[in-house]
């Protein structure tokens, strides 16, 4: 921990925190790139069904794979940089009473993230493999595809990479909250 500031999300980790930092930024800035990317092939396909009769093919196809790939670079940012939606009303008030009791809840809010994205990467680690021996594809056959497997290995590291920030996190919290001679 290295971070005076109580209010503020605790840094746990040393080098490792600024590399996981530097990671999720660049993991953010791909999936705000895969935004602009999505949004010129909406607008593409609209103006071309419009104006040429002539839509982009797999429009929708596209668009949702690449939406999952986003929402999964841009997770570990949100996460590291404490930006998940949640209701801060109870935090709010803990807060005010105490900073302890504060770190307290926000310790097991990412102790369950923790597990639930351990949970969640237990289940989609094995798509990789079935989605390259498989040779899934998206899109429509004989019009347009594409192999499956990019959009699920981005989901893949994604997951890991909030997983590692949820386990730093939980882990700062942590030695906050049981600092020796922790005031309340």
């Amino acid at each position: 921990m290295t971070t005076d500031n109580t209010d503020a999300p605790p840094k746990f980790g040393g080098a490792f925190h600024t590399w996981a930092m530097r990671l999720a930024l660049l993991f953010a800035v791909l999936g705000g790139a895969g935004t602009v990317g999505i949004m010129v092939i909406i607008n593409a396909d609209v103006v071309g069904r419009g104006l040429f009769s002539t839509p982009v093919p797999a429009t929708a196809e596209i668009v949702s794979a690449s939406i999952v790939a986003i929402i999964f670079l841009q997770l570990p940012y949100a996460t590291a940089t404490d930006r998940n939606i949640r209701s801060d009303m109870l935090l709010g008030r803990l807060r005010a009473k105490s900073l302890r009791y504060a770190d307290g809840l926000n310790f097991v809010h990412h102790a369950v993230g923790t597990i639930m994205l351990a949970i969640l990467l237990r289940y989609i680690w094995p798509e990789i493999t079935n989605a390259i021996e498989g040779r899934e594809t998206i899109g429509l056959y004989g019009v347009f595809t594409m192999p499956r497997w990019p959009f699920v290995t981005v989901a893949v590291l994604g997951c890991s990479l909030t997983f590692g920030h949820y386990l730093l996190l939980t882990l700062g919290y942590a030695s906050r909250l049981f600092k020796p001679g922790k005031k309340s």
